[in-house]
């Protein structure tokens, strides 16, 4: 019989790029090198957030606000599990980047980029705009094309962002003015276009509560942080009387954080994807409780579950990722793709993988699979070791839905919590035996499992932290 066919996969011969969102990149000491952020071992976090000394030198000097921004370096994407109270914490981009090189012409087209998300989205986009060029002109010149037939000026970039990274990269982006047409297009994963509730929630203490000491640790480092500022929300999202109103640098400092810092974010400049930009494929999670709105009292923040609409007459749940509402995730011109998956886990789950693929190789995307169950997680950010911590699981039918908890840094799994199913919502309850980080998974049908990271720390460090807390 005769030889079949060479059957090639499908390839982008593109310059791609993978930007990871805020605290995604490993940050070194530039004079030493030592890790400053991005530890692999898990009782980093845990001593991190409850003692504070590890983060006294993340801090953001008044020198890098000013732009001498030479202490501390982005040395990679982050490369293991990391937490973060109130944003749930970090997952690794490895996969990710392995399969945006899979689908490449070749490893040498795909580029890692790491920036200081301590910083402000603008000053990581003029750093993304050096490394574009290096990269774009170091592929168009690469061996692979030796022998093939190709213009260099026809190689395009194209961007592939979690989170903060879509921010960034928009930020790049409009820059570019007339040099725009160099990229071919944009996949964002939960980028929060026009802000997330979570960053003003950060700031605040909550109503009529000091916040445990991990949260005090973490609110006290961002207050300073420029990149957290790029988070805030500029749409219509502080519920006042009946209606609703857009969030004012003056409220930013009654809540405990910068007004200076937040009057640039706020003014609402540049949160609309650039006309006549390259396409922008956003990918969103949907069907997580999610912050969308707030209200102020008293300098307190309480979250909102909810948006008002038509002048205060409806409130409406859109719900997101856990982190970002739904809507904010959503900017330019295609009409976007949905998953049910929280913030941390959008960037390693299987139908994002899929949709970068898809995108990067202008292929198409088949049907969900079969006996799809869309679900929500509710889990805490920080629990008490050795303490009953409840997880909430919102799924149309209990009997077809698996919950487990792994530890991550011995990838050992718990016993399986019993769900116990209520009115639209299971419940169940797990200890977790050590401090440490550990993962929640939920899955019942096609879609991957919906996860969440969670901190376990010893119970006198959730106890409520007294007085205001230095990092140091």
């Amino acid at each position: 019989m005769p030889p079949g066919p060479v059957v090639e996969r499908p390839s982008c011969t593109d310059a791609v790029i993978v930007l990871p969102g805020i605290m995604g990149s490993e940050l070194v000491d530039a004079a030493t090198g030592e890790v400053l952020w991005g530890v692999s071992d898990p009782s980093w976090y845990v001593s991190a957030w409850t003692s504070g000394r590890a983060l006294r030198r993340l801090a953001v000097t008044d020198e890098e606000r000013a732009g001498a921004a030479t202490r501390v370096r982005a040395r990679r994407l982050l490369a293991a599990t990391a937490a973060v109270p109130v944003f749930h914490g970090v997952e690794p981009y490895t996969r990710l980047v392995a399969e945006v090189r899979r689908v490449a012409a070749h490893p040498a087209a795909v580029l890692p980029f790491p920036y200081d998300w301590r910083l402000s989205v603008g000053h990581n986009a003029a750093a993304l705009r050096a490394a574009a060029e290096r990269h774009l002109a170091q592929w168009r010149g690469h061996e692979y094309w030796r022998g093939r037939r190709h213009d260099p000026d026809s190689i395009r970039l194209s961007l592939v962002a979690h989170s903060m990274g879509g921010l960034v990269a928009r930020r790049f982006v409009a820059g570019l003015g007339p040099d725009a047409p160099v990229v071919r297009t944009v996949v964002t994963l939960g980028t929060p276009f026009y802000g997330a509730v979570k960053a003003v929630h950060i700031l605040g203490t909550g109503r009529g509560a000091t916040p445990p000491l991990p949260r005090a640790r973490l609110r006290h480092l961002v207050r300073d942080m420029p990149g957290l500022y790029d988070l805030l929300p500029s749409y219509r999202c502080v519920v006042d009387g009946p209606g609703s109103r857009r969030l004012a640098p003056a409220d930013v400092a009654a809540v405990g954080g910068d007004a200076e810092l937040a009057a640039g974010p706020l003014s609402g400049a540049e949160r609309s994807w650039p006309a006549g930009g390259p396409a922008l494929r956003p990918f969103v999670g949907v069907d997580q409780p999610t912050m969308q709105s707030l209200s102020i009292t008293d300098g307190a923040v309480e979250p909102l579950y909810y948006t008002c609409e038509d002048g205060g007459a409806a409130t409406v749940d859109h719900a997101g990722d856990a982190t970002v509402f739904r809507r904010s995730a959503v900017a330019g011109e295609h009409p976007p793709s949905y998953v049910p998956q929280t913030h941390v886990a959008l960037a390693r789950s299987e139908e994002a993988v899929a949709f970068v693929r898809a995108v990067l190789t202008e292929g198409t995307l088949g049907p969900p699979l079969p006996g799809v169950l869309p679900i929500g997680l509710q889990v805490p950010d920080v629990a008490a070791v050795d303490v009953e911590t409840e997880i909430l699981v919102a799924v149309p039918d209990f009997s077809a839905v698996a919950c487990r908890v792994v530890e991550v840094g011995t990838n050992t799994a718990l016993p399986p919590p019993r769900l116990s199913p209520g009115d639209g919502v299971a419940r169940a309850r797990v200890r977790l035996p050590r401090p440490g980080i550990y993962r929640v998974e939920a899955k019942g049908g096609g879609y991957s499992a919906v996860s969440q990271l969670l901190l376990a720390v010893p119970a006198a460090d959730l106890a409520p932290a007294a007085g205001p807390h230095r990092t140091g």
